[in-house]
């Protein structure tokens, strides 16, 4: 499933979740992100982590936690979570521009906490080879997702699709779509 800011839904999201979240990324849709560290491409998009600290006041004011961390139930290893609401079992990880080789390993931080009930990851809609974009980030993520859908010990995934638009002096407008 799909809506028209771009999420894409795996699993059962209650309506309580779909509505939750529809309504956070309507408050961030358009949010200004500048770019924290000197690019090393020529596309000087944010990095995750300054989309991460641009979204950190409007998530926490719904009552997410940044980074947080946890420990794996069998090996007792730490791994994190980018954002963390531990009132409803929601878990947040923002991907940037490697997402399509690391959504795996995100993925299943979901499934290794107990008390995750929906995963949603953040991924850039274009990965830019060049001047030339692909979809690679986002298709991976999706197909990542479905595979996923198929052994879930979550209630749901949901995948949010972001891109950049330029505002000016180096900042970024987050445009969801």
């Amino acid at each position: 499933m799909e809506n028209d800011l771009g999420l894409h839904s795996f699993g059962l999201p209650s309506p309580g979740d779909v509505n939750a979240t529809d309504f956070l990324l309507r408050c961030v849709d358009g949010l200004e992100v500048r770019r924290a560290a000197v690019a090393r491409s020529r596309r000087p998009f944010p990095a995750s982590t300054d989309l991460e600290s641009a979204l950190k006041p409007a998530l926490s004011s719904e009552g997410f936690q940044h980074h947080v961390q946890l420990r794996h139930p069998k090996t007792g290893q730490g791994f994190e979570y980018d954002f963390w609401r531990p009132s409803d079992g929601i878990a947040m990880e923002i991907m940037g521009y490697r997402a399509d080789d690391e959504v795996y390993k995100d993925i299943l931080k979901f499934h290794v906490h107990e008390g995750t009930r929906v995963g949603v990851v953040w991924v850039p809609r274009w990965k830019w080879l060049g001047d030339r974009r692909t979809s690679t980030n986002f298709t991976a993520t999706l197909k990542a997702l479905a595979f996923a859908d198929s052994f879930m010990a979550v209630e749901a995934l949901l995948a949010v699709a972001y891109d950049w638009e330029s505002v000016v002096d180096g900042k970024w407008a987050l445009r969801l779509s």
